[in-house]
Order: structure tokens, then C-alpha cells, then sequence
């Protein structure tokens, strides 16, 4: 039996040796893409909010707003670098003035826009000045509501390479639909009136109980 013991004993010993093991890389990546979905709900809906300036004076075209933002001076978090707003008929796309603020900073950076840019046959000049400033990927809140439009720009910037997500559709998140209803209400009247064939109006007036209306009201 001594022998045996001294036998153990003489024998080598395997060691374990622990080590911590680090968050997993699937739970990085969700925080990852909350924080991203984040920043994009709030790009988003800032170009709601630029859209939202010319209200009542684009007819009979779409609000258009467009932030650009990029990356600057080594920070991690976007920032943004360029805006604008469809003011009225003939003047320039939000698109272009946004690239035109931006400038250099355009390059490999992020477009939102609240709606897709109408683009036609006769027309090009929203995607053009994205694609040609150089800008990597962009996110569209509602798709165009006309359907010989819709669909147009977003097949456009993706034959150029560009990444185009949609909310809704590729881009998923309570942040993310919130930000869409904010893209639905500043074009609510153009919505209406493409889903009803109708046109989206308000009549108000007032009357006497003796049926007579009054004239200033």
C-alpha cells in the first residue's frame, strides 16, 4: 500500500488555471446597436423638425429636411455637420444645401432624411449630391408616398453603393418609431391625400342658432 501512495504522490499533478471570461460579443453588439439606433432616431427626427419649417409653403411637393453627420476630431459619437430644408417650389433640395454645409466633412458620413427624395427621370438632384459628396450611408424615415416616386432614390444611392436603411423596414426599435411617427405628422397632408385620393383640408366655421353664418369667422 506504501508503495502505491508513493507512486501518487511522485506523480504530476495537472494545475487549472481560471481566467475571467469577458461579456459576450453578441451582448456587445446589442449595446452597440442600441446606442446607434438611438443616434439615428435623433438625427431623424431633427430632420423632421427641419422639414416642419416650411410647412404650408412646399406645396404641392413633400417637406423635405436633411442632416448630415459624421465623426469629427477623433470623437467616437457622430455629430452634425450639415442641414437643410426644402424651403418652396424652386428652391434647392434639403439635400443640397446640407452637402453644401457640410462640405469635405460629407465624405463617409451619415445623410438622414425624413422622407425619400423624389427622384424621376427629369429630376436627380437629391441623390446626385449625396452620392457625389460622398457620403457612405443614409437613413430614410418613410419611404415616398406617390408610387410612380417610390422606391426611386432608394434604388438609386444603393446602385451607387451606398447604405440605405429605412425605418421599418431594415431599422427596428421604439426610439426608431418614434422618430417615423415624427416623419409621418410633418407630411400628414400629403400621406392623407395619396392613401385617399382626396385632398387633406380643414373647414371651419361658425353659425347663429337662427341658421345664419357669420361672416368673420
Amino acid at each position: 500500500m506504501s508503495h502505491l501512495l508513493g507512486g501518487i504522490a511522485a506523480a504530476p499533478f495537472i494545475i487549472f488555471k481560471l481566467r475571467a471570461v469577458p461579456v459576450s460579443a453578441s451582448a456587445s453588439l446589442r449595446n452597440q446597436s442600441s446606442s446607434s439606433h438611438a443616434l439615428d432616431a435623433t438625427f431623424i427626427k431633427r430632420a423632421s423638425e427641419l422639414a416642419d419649417k416650411s410647412a404650408g409653403f412646399t406645396a404641392p411637393h413633400p417637406n423635405f429636411g436633411c442632416v448630415i453627420a459624421a465623426t469629427v476630431g477623433g470623437r467616437e459619437a457622430a455629430e452634425t455637420v450639415g442641414e437643410g430644408y426644402f424651403y418652396a417650389e424652386g428652391t434647392a433640395a434639403a439635400e443640397v444645401q446640407a452637402v453644401e454645409a457640410a462640405g469635405e466633412r460629407c465624405r463617409g458620413a451619415t445623410a438622414y432624411l425624413n422622407m425619400e427624395p423624389g427622384v424621376s427621370c427629369g429630376d436627380t438632384t437629391a441623390a446626385t449630391a449625396l452620392i457625389q459628396a460622398g457620403i457612405a450611408r443614409v437613413v430614410i424615415g418613410i419611404r415616398h408616398p406617390l408610387q410612380h416616386l417610390r422606391g426611386n432614390a432608394i434604388r438609386a444611392l444603393r446602385r451607387e453603393g451606398l447604405q440605405v436603411d429605412v425605418i421599418g423596414e431594415n431599422l427596428h426599435g421604439k426610439n426608431l418609431e418614434e422618430a417615423r411617427k415624427s416623419c409621418l405628422i410633418v407630411n400628414a397632408p400629403l400621406l392623407y391625400g395619396a392613401a385617399c385620393h382626396v385632398p387633406f383640408s380643414v373647414l371651419k366655421y361658425a353659425m347663429t342658432l337662427d341658421v345664419y353664418r357669420e361672416a368673420n369667422s
